[in-house]
């Protein structure tokens, strides 16, 4: 009984401090950390969510750029950080990526880690160069099951959202293709535009003006629903190939043990962020979509992610070099 009580009693004191803090948040500067070097997708979107969170919370809000590691550094950096809602992550399939690579990661993502919103999302592309002639994803499965090592295709790295799906992509389908990775994003399109290589999955929202110029032709979107930009373009589940979803997302993260109050706040601030049609327009000229999912649906999102890449890093054999 006097167990029972105790622990009714702290229950009561927690959520009380985590009511206090989120009364008094914020009271001091926001750093939202951008794992990437300035200028890239990834630093664009901690920018423009900044300006709408320092407008909501009447605080300064500045862009940290810590890059390094595909995103694992900027990532750890947050996971260590006092868990009181002044250092954010921008977050992506990156965070949960680059730690799983690692043989003893300094944080583990679904522990140390807890997403408070996801923002934007757009969905992976298979597309093709000159140098494959197959016109179809089922011409090319036959073809690469009845000659293991015959194709190969490319991707802007190891690790990357890039390379994993050309790996789930193998794994879901029971093919033996090379995987050639390049230097960075324009090495890896040089090389398929210029047939060095095969093919490669790419953000559809890069991919779209080439397939425009006629330098890459789209096989299927890795997605559950075809897209607006190409409407003629099958998904990967359409041609029966199921699970080889890859979408790359941002969201904003937060350390694990942050009062749940201070998120919940932070949530709402984010709805009305994702919400505004001036964000909204300048997410579409980067190619993207607004899929805004509040903490408790990200939550549920970020799990799957973890789970997801997890198994495909481990099934194909993938560490970090």
């Amino acid at each position: 009984m006097i167990g029972r009580r105790l622990a009714a009693a702290l229950a009561v004191l927690a959520f009380g401090a985590s009511t206090v803090a989120a009364q008094q948040y914020p009271n001091k500067i926001i750093k939202i950390v951008s794992p990437a070097p300035p200028g890239g997708s990834t630093d664009i979107m901690a920018r423009l969510i900044a300006p709408g969170l320092q407008e909501d919370l009447k605080q300064t809000v500045i862009v940290e750029a810590k890059g390094g590691a595909g995103g694992y550094l900027g990532s750890e950096h947050v996971a260590k950080s006092a868990p009181d809602g002044y250092t954010l992550l921008l977050g992506g399939a990156f965070t949960a990526i680059t730690a799983s690579l690692q043989k003893n990661p300094s944080y583990l993502p679904r522990k140390d880690l807890v997403p408070v919103a996801i923002f934007t999302s757009v969905p992976n592309l298979l597309v093709a160069g000159p140098r494959l002639k197959a016109n179809t994803v089922a011409e090319l499965v036959a073809e690469a099951k009845a000659n293991p090592g015959k194709f190969n295709i490319g991707s802007n790295g190891i690790g990357t959202t890039l390379h994993l799906s050309g790996e789930l992509f193998k794994l879901q389908t029971g093919t033996k293709i090379e995987h050639i990775a390049y230097r960075g994003w324009a090495d890896c399109i040089a090389g398929v535009t210029g047939g060095e290589v095969d093919m490669m999955f790419d953000n559809l929202s890069t991919a779209v003006p080439l397939i425009k110029a006629g330098k890459l032709r789209p096989l299927a979107v890795a997605a559950t629903e075809r897209h607006r930009a190409l409407p003629d373009v099958p998904t990967l589940g359409e041609l029966g190939i199921k699970n080889a979803e890859v979408t790359s997302w941002f969201g904003i993260m937060a350390p694990a043990g942050t009062p749940q109050a201070v998120i919940d706040k932070l949530g709402v601030t984010f709805k009305k962020i994702a919400d505004n049609p001036e964000f909204q327009k300048l997410v579409a000229q980067q190619g993207m979509d607004v899929t805004f999912q509040g903490p408790a649906d990200a939550l549920k999102f970020w799990n799957g992610e973890v789970d997801k890449w997890e198994g495909v890093i481990k099934a194909a054999g993938i560490t970090a070099h």
